[in-house]
C-alpha cells in the first residue's frame, strides 16, 4: 500500500489532481493537507480521506499532516511573493524529509528554468532547494492554465465593454492547457510512478499567441477585440487602479516582466507527455476559452488567485 498526500486540494489544480487521486486509489491511502480543514469542500468531506492540518507556514502541522505517508504533492502556493513563497515551499520539503516521504512531486511552472518571469523566480528557487535536498522528486511544470487567460491578455474582461487590450513588450506563443487535463495527468503521473529526480513539463498540444486569442475572441462574441503591444507605462496606466491587485502599481510591474518571458519563447513549448500520460487527445483551447467568455463572473476571481 502506498499512502498520498495531497496539499492545495481546495484550489483550482489541487482540486483535480485529488478528483482523479481518487479514482485511482482508495480513499484509505489519501490524505489531505489543508491550512484550514474547516473549509474542505464536500468532495474531501464526502470522500472517506483523512484530513489533517497543514500548514506551509507552521512546520509542526506540516510533521503531523505528512506523517506515515509515502508519496507528496506539494502544490505550490499561490502567490506572486517571491520570499513568502519560496519560505513556504522550504517547510514542506524540509517537513518531507523529517517524516521519511519516499517521492516529492512539486506543481512548478512552465516557463523557463532561467526565466526571466517574475512569477517563476520563486519557483526555480524551489525546484533547486528540491533538488538538493537529498530527496526523490519529480518537478512537474504544469503548463499555464486555459482559465487563466485574462492574467495574459491584458486582465482583460468582456463585460467591461472595452475591445483594446494592451499588453507591455511582446505578443508571443502560450500553450494552453486546462485544469482539469493538468490535474488527471499529475495524478496518474503520482500513481503510476516514474520520472525520479526528473524535470517534466505538462503542456496543451497548440500554442496560440495572444493576438490569435483576440481573433478567436472575437469570432466569439461577434465584437472586434484587438490585441495593442505597447510599453509598460501604457499597460500599467490602463490597469493601475482597478479592483484588487491588479490595479496595483507594483504588482503590475511584476507581471510585466511575464511578456519578456514571452518574447523569448519561454511558453511557445509543446511536449507530447501530457497527452501520452492521459492516452487521449487534450481539451481544446477554444471549448474552455468559449466556457468562459459565456460565464459571468468575470476575471476578478481568477486574478485574486495569483495576485497575493
Amino acid at each position: 500500500m502506498v499512502k498520498y498526500v495531497v496539499t492545495g486540494s481546495t484550489g483550482g489544480l489541487g482540486s483535480q489532481v485529488f478528483k482523479y487521486l481518487l479514482k485511482l486509489v482508495p480513499a484509505s491511502d489519501i490524505i489531505v493537507s489543508l491550512y484550514n480543514p474547516a473549509g474542505a469542500t464536500p468532495a474531501i468531506k464526502d470522500s472517506g480521506v483523512e484530513i489533517h492540518r497543514g500548514d506551509y507556514g507552521d512546520p509542526a502541522s506540516l510533521d503531523a499532516a505528512f506523517a506515515g505517508a509515502d508519496k507528496l504533492l506539494i502544490v505550490s502556493y499561490p502567490s506572486i511573493a517571491h520570499e513568502l513563497r519560496v519560505a513556504h515551499h522550504k517547510n514542506a520539503i524540509d517537513a518531507a524529509k523529517r517524516a521519511g516521504i519516499k517521492h516529492v512531486y512539486y506543481t512548478s511552472l512552465a516557463f523557463a528554468g532561467d526565466s526571466v518571469a517574475a512569477v517563476m523566480q520563486a519557483h526555480i528557487d524551489t525546484e533547486r532547494y528540491l533538488k538538493e535536498s537529498g530527496l526523490t522528486y519529480t518537478i512537474l511544470r504544469e503548463g499555464i492554465y486555459s482559465e487563466s487567460y485574462p492574467l495574459y491578455f491584458g486582465f482583460w474582461d468582456p463585460k467591461e465593454g472595452v475591445d483594446e487590450v494592451i499588453v507591455p513588450h511582446s505578443d508571443g506563443g502560450i500553450a494552453w492547457v486546462c485544469r482539469e487535463d493538468l490535474g488527471e495527468g499529475t495524478a496518474k503521473i503520482m500513481v503510476e510512478g516514474g520520472y525520479e529526480n526528473e524535470t517534466r513539463l505538462l503542456s496543451g498540444s497548440k500554442t496560440y499567441t495572444l493576438k490569435e486569442l483576440a481573433a478567436l475572441a472575437s469570432r466569439l462574441l461577434g465584437r472586434d477585440i484587438k490585441l495593442i503591444v505597447g510599453t509598460e507605462d501604457d499597460y500599467v496606466r490602463r490597469n493601475v487602479g482597478k479592483h484588487g491587485p491588479r490595479g496595483e502599481e507594483e504588482f503590475l510591474r511584476k507581471w510585466a516582466t511575464t511578456y519578456k518571458a514571452l518574447a523569448r519563447g519561454e511558453l511557445d513549448v509543446v511536449d507530447p507527455l501530457l497527452q501520452k500520460v492521459l492516452g487521449r487527445d487534450l481539451k481544446p483551447f477554444e471549448e474552455t476559452l468559449k466556457e468562459s467568455l459565456g460565464l459571468a463572473s468575470g476575471v476578478g476571481s481568477i486574478v485574486e488567485q495569483y495576485a497575493k
